[in-house]
């Protein structure tokens, strides 16, 4: 099975919206399910427009909180042996953006360390490059996270939690799989206390322009269970653009 194809496996009618079975890669259309052991950090951040819409594709509108701001997000895990997959995650939703009157955030970059979990997020619309990972998971902390081709991404720095609350904490995301414009929802419960972080990149990282820097708000937890990718439906489509190549998408007749 050639790169292209590898990506557009679709899971069937009957299994849309189910579980994808433990140490298999997630086919479009089947839920992650995420256990975390160690710690799990949370972080939201100002950003500049201007800064972040080079990594938003034409078609979906940034959905400002402030004149010129929006909100950029951070998610650093270890899923454990019980999770579908067993990797590190960093993901970096770069902007808050719109269609069709949904409003959900926009993951612009993401890394991990198992190229099986690569494969099941590209499936789902999600950039994901293979990464490694210096991180006890402990907190306090840091987490150095560097591209296999050795440029560094980010060093996230983290303090102690506070009193933590058990809470399900649960969001949309937009993806783009060609032209096509995806939503799903996630949750992750634990418990979640506020803390102190920040996500510094050096000049030569890819999210160097996005100056993530000090957190406004951090929340982390201990140990978690959740899932990833539920409801996943198509919302729209993108125009297309003159000279912009359109990969290949997955087989309608896969669908619900």
């Amino acid at each position: 099975m050639g790169v292209a194809e590898e990506l557009l496996v679709v899971t069937t009618k009957e299994d849309w919206g189910k579980p994808a079975r433990r140490g298999t890669v997630p086919r479009l259309g089947e839920v992650w399910e995420p256990v975390g052991p160690t710690m799990t950090l949370l972080t939201a951040h100002l950003v500049r427009v201007r800064d972040v819409a080079p990594f938003v594709p034409p078609g979906l509108v940034i959905q400002p909180v402030l004149p010129g701001y929006t909100v950029a997000s951070t998610l650093l895990s270890y899923y454990g042996p019980e999770s579908t997959l067993e990797y590190n995650e960093l993901v970096v939703a770069g902007a808050l953006v719109r269609h069709r009157g949904r409003v959900a955030p926009f993951v612009t970059h993401i890394y991990v360390d198992s190229e099986r979990s690569v494969t099941g997020g590209r499936r789902m619309g999600l950039p994901k490059e293979l990464a490694t990972f210096d991180w006890n998971g402990r907190a306090p902390s840091t987490a150095r996270v560097t591209r296999v081709d050795g440029v560094p991404v980010a060093t996230i720095a983290y303090g102690r939690r506070g009193t933590g609350l058990t809470l399900r904490l649960a969001g949309p995301t937009i993806s783009v799989i060609g032209r096509e414009v995806w939503r799903f929802t996630s949750w992750m419960r634990g418990a979640w206390g506020l803390t102190r972080a920040s996500v510094e990149a050096p000049p030569t990282s890819p999210v160097a322009p996005l100056q993530l820097g000090r957190a406004l708000v951090a929340l982390s937890c201990g140990p978690m269970r959740g899932r990833m990718g539920e409801s996943m439906r198509t919302i729209g489509t993108l125009p297309a653009l003159p000279g912009r190549a359109i990969p290949d998408q997955p087989d309608r007749r896969a669908r619900p």
